[in-house]
């Protein structure tokens, strides 16, 4: 269900908030180096000037309709990189690759392309040797996209990027060997708005890493090995920032005050680290954060108030952790829209119901592989109207009573697979059954029974498919100890009683129904009236369906108390 069920929360531009202004001084060492450089070249950025489609300048030379057109260089005069050219409206600009090569010949592909005006879109060097990133190697480029992945870059220059400074967009820097944020060269980069610097071996982040980047919107540090971030590490970085992305990496605490200057997040990720408690406070200020993922960790206990700060999250994952404690009050904060919340692969022994039933507007819960034994008769009440999906797979579930599921008002999928039900009745389920639309009840030590007959019916349903291709076969043991597919066992050998009992009907006016009958025959019965009503019965039907004509599943009593039905079979 995983895939089907679960959130995924997209992102989009919050425009508005003004960043801190840049490193002068860094700015000063720029226009110094700068003075050495010839007319032609003034003359060159001079003509860069003029705005593109979509954000982007125009370079190049101007075609039909005042379009500019961008050509690539000869194949030779690059080569081993190529490049191709790309259209953005009107306008013409470069994808410049090169792959599984040397500094010498990316230098050499860069200098060629200095030599003309270009735009180019997207610059890719990949695994290729390019252990140091020196000054002014982008010198006279307007790059927008920039990505130099897996070259063993170590060292990058404090005025490598700087050139780059008006126009990059995007930076992915990942599966290199930087130990530590750039952040000379970055401070420049005042419309970077994507920072990639996932698989590096950087291990703490100093104050004022990212200062200087105002427009940075996307941050990504995944798989490093941070295991210090500095109170002040996002100072300066502006307040447009919206997703942060710290998973997998060696943080043993959330920094409690790391995060308060982030006013605009929206997603936080700090799964697979090894966090062991979550800080009062540690989330103050987050006001906008949408989704907090905290899944692979090391925490044991939610204690109260823990989230009260995050008024507007919807999703929260906690899961594959160690907790066996959640707080009446852990959820404090969350009632309004908390939507999406994932406990499972925790050591929860019961469902924490208490924590669960301020929250209004829950629409999955996972609490799959826990140690849940028991699913309490007041488990879901309080809170249940718009759940939509349930997991308790993979617990150790015995038994659920009739009432559990009567607020499930709105519940289209149930997973109870690879528990240790040996039943579960239709009175069980029939609260549930007119909006489910997917059950799963397999891996269970289920007996067949009379209580698994509705079971039957529901898995022989084509109309059923979410169920029917969601899960593996629904098994169940008869008396002989010999396990057979539901779906597919014989009516009678669920030994259903002959006399089905009638809910609110005295015993002397029971309906006894005969248990042969031949298929697709009709009956009349008789109620309180006097008037007969014919009911049809076939292979699939039991006399208790019969009779539901009588006693509808949603009604409290009875509509006769007389009544004589012989359609069985």
């Amino acid at each position: 269900m995983a895939g089907a069920a679960r959130r995924v929360c997209g992102s989009g531009l919050v425009a508005g908030a003004r960043g801190r202004a840049g490193n002068h001084s860094g700015s000063s060492i720029r226009r110094k180096r700068r003075c050495g450089v010839g007319v032609g070249l003034t003359v060159l950025w001079v003509g860069m000037t003029v705005g593109l489609a979509q954000g982007y300048p125009q370079a190049g030379v101007m075609g039909v309709g005042g379009s500019k057109v961008i050509k690539c260089p000869s194949p030779l005069e690059i080569a081993p990189c190529t490049c191709r050219e790309m259209k953005k409206g009107k306008d013409t600009g470069l994808d410049i690759v090169c792959d599984n090569t040397d500094h010498k010949h990316v230098r050499n592909a860069l200098d060629v392309l200095k030599k003309q005006p270009v735009m180019i879109y997207w610059m890719k060097v990949r695994n290729c040797n390019l252990p140091r990133i020196p000054d002014y190697v982008f010198l006279g480029l307007d790059v927008y996209h920039l990505n130099i992945i897996r070259s063993n870059v170590s060292a990058i220059e404090r005025s490598s990027l700087s050139a780059l400074g008006g126009a990059l967009v995007t930076l992915d820097l990942a599966n290199n060997k930087i130990r530590e944020v750039p952040t000379s060269a970055l401070t420049m980069l005042k419309k970077l708005t994507f920072l990639n610097l996932n698989y590096n071996p950087i291990n703490v982040l100093l104050e004022g890493a990212f200062d200087g980047l105002v427009m940075l919107e996307r941050l990504s540090l995944y798989d490093n090995q941070i295991q210090h971030i500095n109170d002040n590490a996002f100072k300066g970085i502006g307040r447009r920032l919206m997703r942060l992305n710290l998973g997998k990496n060696m943080l043993d605490y959330i920094p409690t005050d790391t995060f308060h200057p982030l006013t605009n997040l929206e997603v936080l990720d700090l799964h697979e680290n090894r966090i062991t408690h979550i800080p009062d406070g540690a989330f103050e200020g987050l006001r906008k954060l949408d989704m907090l993922k905290l899944e692979h960790n090391q925490i044991t206990t939610i204690q109260a108030n823990v989230f009260s700060d995050l008024t507007v999250l919807n999703s929260l994952n906690i899961e594959h952790n160690l907790i066996t404690n959640i707080s009446d009050r852990a959820f404090a904060g969350l009632e309004s829209n908390l939507e999406w919340l994932e406990l499972g692969h925790n050591r929860l022994d019961h469902i924490p119901s208490h924590a669960l039933r301020p929250l209004h507007n829950l629409r999955q819960l996972d609490l799959d592989s826990n140690r849940i034994t028991h699913v309490q008769e007041d488990a879901f009440r309080g809170y249940g109207d718009t759940i939509k999906y349930i997991l308790l797979d993979k617990n150790h579930i015995k038994s659920i009573p009739p009432l559990a599921f009567m607020d499930l008002h709105s519940l289209e999928w149930l997973k109870l697979s690879h528990n240790d039900l040996t039943r579960l009745t239709e009175d069980t389920v029939q609260p549930i059954l007119d909006t489910l639309t997917m059950i799963d009840v397999s891996h269970n030590p289920l007996r067949c029974s009379c209580d698994l007959l509705w079971l039957r019916r529901w898995l022989s349903n084509p109309n059923n498919r979410e169920t029917i291709m969601s899960s593996e076969d629904h098994i169940c043991t008869t008396d002989n100890r010999k396990s057979h597919p539901i779906e597919h066992l014989p009516v009678h050998e669920f030994d259903c009683p002959s006399t089905i009992p009638i809910a609110g009907v005295p015993p002397m006016t029971q309906a006894t129904l005969p248990i042969s009958r031949p298929e697709n025959t009709t009956s009349g019965y008789s109620i309180g009236n006097g008037t007969t009503k014919n009911v049809s019965c076939d292979a699939t039907q039991t006399a208790a369906e019969a009779l539901q004509c009588l006693h509808p599943p949603h009604s409290e009593t009875p509509r006769c108390l007389q009544c004589v039905c012989v359609c069985a079979c």
